[in-house]
């Protein structure tokens, strides 16, 4: 009998289930593997797992540059080479024999690829760098399934086969299905497909819509494909809804309505938000409207990429990793000591729990948490939240909720102070109040719920 793994409504929220027993969904991933702390979360009574891997050595931000973190599996045009795929797999297996790992899958196609699709790609890239994949290709699309079923096939033919409970689908930049081209993906298949349009309809704020949509339905299309070549016993994800976060329309990123409506869907995952860049004393805020995502059934990962003090910058964990200046302050500098590290992980740790949602630590260049009080903390954690799934109510006890529209950010130029502070969940974080957030489309299922509903309004801005 082969694992099984599924979300339900469980103590009031969804939740994961291993053939078919409610599971604590608290999970380690690094993208470094030589810096892993694989052996220190196993002994730590952690489990689930979740590795990178990649189609195409090519950089995970367009932005940025950053290297490849490892070979594409689909780098050779003739012959797939899944061996670092195995050994990922296996160094985790080797310290932990009965761990359950979900891939996070970068689907992103290799450069050859995009060399040969000149048609299927973007009318430009990022600064000048070259046009990458456009998300209204179909064909992309398509050959993008091909490479899928390859990869399945073989873990399903694998001796390793019953420790993989589920798929993450990652894609576009930094694999969180932002554009390439950071303009929402604009190419010759895009302009094809909104051709195709009622004239009434070809308008610029349809094309925004457009945009989004094409993004949705790629996610949507492929958790599907994912979903049939598993005979629908696995769970899929996939990173997508940052209504809040990014509330510009060139994230495309505003069509979570369509990612909802799919059955096919079992979990969305985002990181903990970056407002007011993680300070001691903030709330750890998510980046999505999370109890519309609860509301229809669909499990909630938040990436919980905290900087510690142990944290050091990319160019040192791994030579030739990023050009000179980059990854190394700001977002990515890390606490300044233990305390507060320890305490940072507990703040973010609580909102997930209190809201039931799952979480994986992100352990992004490896080491963050090579420290002893600090693994005594995850512990814990992994403790607290496999004691939780007891608790037959995890359902929110909020009364208030704020009401959002995702639609409305389809109206608006740029990214300004005014949408800034409309997005703003800090204040709310810190008023004392629990609160529960929606998307405007969920309203009327949820009127009765809440004693105050607070409404985001976008008063007199038009394109």
């Amino acid at each position: 009998m082969h694992i099984t793994s599924s979300v339900k409504n469980y103590g009031g929220v969804p939740t994961l289930f291993i053939n078919n027993e409610p599971y604590p969904a608290i999970a380690y991933i690094t993208y470094l593997t030589e810096r892993n702390c694989y052996e220190d979360f196993a002994k730590s009574q952690y489990r689930l797992f979740s590795i990178t891997s990649y189609f195409g050595r090519q950089t995970i931000n367009e932005v940025t540059d950053i290297t490849p973190f490892a070979n594409g599996i689909f780098d050779n045009p003739e012959k797939a080479d899944f061996s670092v795929f195995d050994s990922e797999v296996q160094r985790i297996l080797k310290v932990c024999p009965d761990a359950y790992i979900f891939p996070r899958l970068n689907v992103n196609l290799p450069v050859w690829w995009e060399k040969e699709n000149p048609d299927e790609c973007n009318d430009e890239g990022f600064g000048g760098k070259r046009p990458r994949a456009c998300f209204s290709s179909q064909k992309w699309r398509e050959d993008i399934k091909q490479c899928l079923e390859q990869l399945i096939c073989h873990i399903e033919n694998s001796t390793y086969r019953d420790n993989i409970i589920g798929y993450q689908l990652g894609g576009g930049n930094t694999e969180e299905w932002f554009s390439f081209d950071q303009k929402g993906s604009i190419g010759k298949r895009a302009r094809e497909k909104f051709a195709q349009y009622p004239l009434e309809r070809q308008n610029e704020l349809e094309f925004r819509r457009f945009l989004n949509n094409a993004v949705a339905e790629t996610i949507c299309e492929l958790a599907s494909f994912v979903k049939k070549l598993t005979k629908n016993q696995l769970i899929v994800g996939s990173f997508y809804g940052y209504t809040l976060e990014t509330p510009f329309w060139q994230s495309g990123h505003h069509s979570l309505k369509t990612v909802l409506e799919c059955g096919d869907i079992d979990f969305l995952c985002s990181p903990a938000s970056y407002t007011k860049g993680r300070s001691a004393g903030r709330d750890f805020s998510c980046m999505s409207v999370l109890d519309s995502i609860k509301l229809h059934g669909k499990l909630y990962f938040t990436e919980c990429d905290i900087r510690t003090h142990e944290t050091k910058p990319l160019g040192e964990c791994r030579e030739g990793a990023c050009r000179e200046g980059t990854y190394c302050d700001g977002l990515w500098k890390g606490c300044e000591n233990k305390f507060i590290s320890q305490n940072i992980l507990k703040a973010c740790f609580a909102r997930q729990l209190t809201h039931g949602n799952a979480l994986w630590w992100f352990d992004m260049w490896g080491g963050w948490y090579k420290d002893k009080e600090i693994m005594r903390d995850m512990q814990k954690y992994c403790e607290i939240m496999n004691a939780a799934l007891y608790d037959r109510n995890r359902q929110s006890i909020a009364e208030a909720a704020i009401v959002t529209d995702e639609d409305s950010f389809l109206h608006v130029d740029g990214y300004n102070e005014l949408i800034i502070n409309m997005v703003d969940r800090d204040a709310y974080g810190q008023c004392g109040v629990p609160y529960d957030i929606y998307d405007v489309y969920d309203f009327e299922t949820v009127l009765n719920r809440y004693k105050v509903f607070i409404f985001m309004n976008f008063k007199n801005m038009h394109l």
